[in-house]
């Protein structure tokens, strides 16, 4: 039996960030993956998603070209060669990462491990215990269990796709959903969202993602609310869809963009004495096991937060309270966040429905930023935003924006939060004029 002072499970941010950190203070180290390590983020999540959202972003702005009084004549897109660009971005990833961890001196083991006790593991024929581990297993896509579901795609595969799909149908109404559902519907494919609640993305501040739902709707997204799907049925060259309504949907093809569940498979937690449930891990907010209080779990595999910084975030405090025992705790209060479609709905904190449950006594200012000026010279159409924020004190509580730039100016307000920043004090703030971030100072 081989002795680790501290294993890391799974080879994303999460892992990846607290098995070379552990390492860094001298310790044996170990980071386990049968998967090629890199992350969701950086292989089949944010990154090469975001190339795709690039590439229709350039489309649109070509498109609107006129407006600045600039003349093209036809213009297309080559999908292959976005897909080229997207490989050059992505497939280095694991090999610079496995570099990574040689030079850290963390060992790589690229096997399946199981959990035989509480701190123990078996990999590949071998037992190793360990005095600390993280599961950091990152997330899978749903299983789907209607007839069919075997014909339906997952977004690894749909990043692979070298043509446009004609028809369309995405499973799910969240994130994901929706920014496959903007790519592709701006690239002309007829798409469809089948949604099995009755609102998208649920958790964002209703009144801006009626926005980005009718903006999506004006690209000619068909939204179907309250619907499952029975079936998924082939056909020579296309699929049919049907729906719990009656209605049918023709599709070329189907995404399953219904949510990624921890993936926790295969790993016996229960040997481990490690509770955990459909949505990940059971961890308290040092991110400890409460019944193991030696196994962590970070990232996805815990499912508070499914965001790439969240995990490095996550792995670092792992990190932190193995080594030291201080127990730091993890504070979501002023994680932003964006959808990134053309343009991006972001948001940080709390939506007012959410500040009012919770008691607070709150203002929201809401504006329609679309006629403002430096927004009309950069030549758009959209720009809505909301900040909420607590009456008499000031604290700003939530902050949620949908138009140009939205990504990079909610961390206006992320970082107002984190640092104690009043509304007063964001308005009495110079910025840069006419850049887009000037017009943040009129939403507190």
């Amino acid at each position: 039996m081989e002795h680790y002072d501290f294993i890391a499970l799974g080879g994303g941010n999460a892992g990846l960030t607290a098995s070379k950190r552990v390492k860094a203070a001298g310790k044996k180290v170990a980071l386990i993956d049968p998967t090629p390590v890199g992350g969701l983020c950086a292989l089949n999540g944010c990154n090469p998603k975001k190339v795709l959202v690039r590439a229709v972003e350039v489309l649109h702005l070509v498109r609107e070209a006129g407006e600045h009084g600039i003349r093209t004549g036809e213009v297309k897109i080559d999908w292959s060669a976005v897909i080229d660009r997207k490989h050059r971005f992505i497939d280095s990833v694991t090999e610079s990462t496995e570099k990574d961890l040689r030079d850290a001196k963390v060992d790589y083991i690229k096997a399946p491990a199981r959990f035989t006790a509480p701190d123990r593991l078996e990999v590949d024929g071998r037992t190793l215990s360990f005095d600390g581990a993280v599961v950091a297993t990152g997330s899978a896509p749903r299983r789907l269990s209607f007839p069919g579901a075997d014909l339906v795609a997952t977004s690894d595969q749909i990043l692979e796709a070298r043509t446009v799909p004609s028809r369309l149908a995405i499973i799910g109404a969240g994130a994901v959903a929706l920014e496959f559902a903007h790519v592709f519907a701006r690239l002309g494919s007829n798409v469809h969202v089948l949604n099995r609640g009755q609102e998208a993305l649920k958790g964002h501040d209703r009144e801006l993602v009626s926005r980005l739902v009718s903006h999506l709707q004006s690209l000619g997204v068909v939204f179907h609310n309250g619907v499952e799907v029975k079936a998924v049925e082939a056909n020579p060259t296309s699929y049919d869809v049907q729906l719990s309504d009656g209605v049918k949907v023709g599709a070329d093809l189907v995404l399953n963009a219904a949510g990624r569940p921890a993936n926790l498979e295969g790993l016996c937690l229960e040997k481990a004495q490690v509770q955990y449930s459909e949505h990940g891990v059971d961890v308290n907010e040092c991110l400890r096991s409460p019944g193991n209080p030696r196994v962590f779990a970070a990232g996805d595999a815990h499912g508070a937060r499914e965001l790439s910084p969240v995990a490095s975030y996550e792995g670092a405090i792992v990190a932190h309270n193995f080594l030291h025992g201080e127990e730091r705790r993890v504070d979501y209060s002023a994680i932003p966040s964006a959808i990134f479609t053309v343009p991006p709905l972001a948001a940080v904190g709390l939506t007012e429905d959410g500040a009012r449950k919770q008691g607070l006594d709150v203002e929201a200012v809401t504006q329609d930023m679309s006629e403002w000026t430096v927004f009309r010279i950069a030549g758009e159409k959209l720009s809505y935003g909301k900040v909420i924020s607590e009456k008499g004190s000031g604290r700003i509580v939530g902050a949620h924006l949908f138009g140009p730039a939205a990504d990079d100016n909610i961390n206006v307000f992320a970082m107002a939060m984190r640092y104690g920043i009043t509304s007063e004090r964001l308005s009495e703030m110079i910025y840069v004029y006419p850049a887009l971030a000037s017009a943040m100072r009129f939403l507190t």
